[in-house]
């Protein structure tokens, strides 16, 4: 049974969760537990969330929500509550959570797409990382920018990774996850900043949705930047459902006294 029901696209949302959780596991031994009205992921130190535990709304009563929080040993530690919903207004939703004590950080879409078949190819040279020479090579231009692909993923069944070329040289990357069923998930999309705008990002995206159909998958979901959004409206991707971000609200220091001469 789907924890999101109420979900017109609940895919997405499933694709989604599944998938990050994957790959964090993978790389950083992350843990993901199903407790009925919440959904726990616990990241602790891991660079993935400024977070160490972010708790999923799998109820759509916020005071079921609330509750099941509360009855979590957070012992102490900074957390963000995670809700889904179909519409791009969370108005209702912040209001309702309100009540609880908590308060809006920050809200965004999750894009879907169905593949067309056959899926249209790549205008540059793709090639799908199967080998540490590879992945070395890869990682040896990303490392001025602060990029990395994790070792951890190379020889994973469910999680691919590809760089694209330009007259030879690394021009970006792209990681894509297929542990939910049907459905691809694109984890990761780079261009190196000196290749932007030669259509590396629609390559990297051709050649994940051509793997998708050899893996029997036709369709994609993906959370973007505000920097390759128009990358993805351009190749038809569309908001499918969002997520809003809560945290509880930090109680405000209170007012230093002054004293008035006499």
């Amino acid at each position: 049974m789907s924890p999101f029901p109420r979900l017109e696209n609940s895919w997405v949302v499933e694709a989604m969760v599944a998938s990050t959780n994957y790959i964090h596991k993978a790389v950083y031994q992350t843990q993901y537990r199903d407790l009925g009205p919440i959904g726990v992921s616990e990241y602790g130190s891991a660079p993935v969330s400024p977070f160490p535990l972010e708790f999923l709304a799998l109820d759509e009563d916020a005071y079921t929500v609330a509750k099941a929080i509360e009855g979590y040993p957070t012992q102490g530690k900074k957390y963000v509550v995670t809700v889904f919903h179909s519409k791009p207004s969370a108005r209702e939703i912040k209001n309702q959570y309100a009540e609880y004590g908590y308060e809006f950080v920050r809200a965004g879409p999750i894009l879907g797409y169905d593949i067309p078949n056959p899926a249209r190819g790549e205008a540059l040279p793709v090639t799908k990382i199967n080998t540490a020479e590879q992945l070395n090579r890869v990682n040896q231009a990303l490392y001025l920018e602060n990029e990395n692909i994790p070792q951890e993923t190379l020889d994973d069944p469910y999680i691919q990774n590809f760089y694209a070329e330009w007259n030879g040289k690394i021009a970006g990357w792209a990681q894509l996850i297929t542990v939910y069923p049907g459905v691809g998930y694109v984890h990761q999309l780079y261009t190196l900043m000196d290749y932007r705008n030669l259509r590396v990002g629609s390559s990297l995206m051709a050649r994940m949705h051509v793997e998708c159909l050899k893996k029997g998958a036709s369709r994609m979901a993906l959370v973007s930047s505000d920097m390759a959004l128009g990358l993805y409206r351009r190749l038809g991707y569309r908001p499918l459902a969002y997520f809003t971000a809560l945290r509880p609200k930090e109680p405000k220091p209170p007012s230093e006294s002054v004293t008035l001469p006499l």
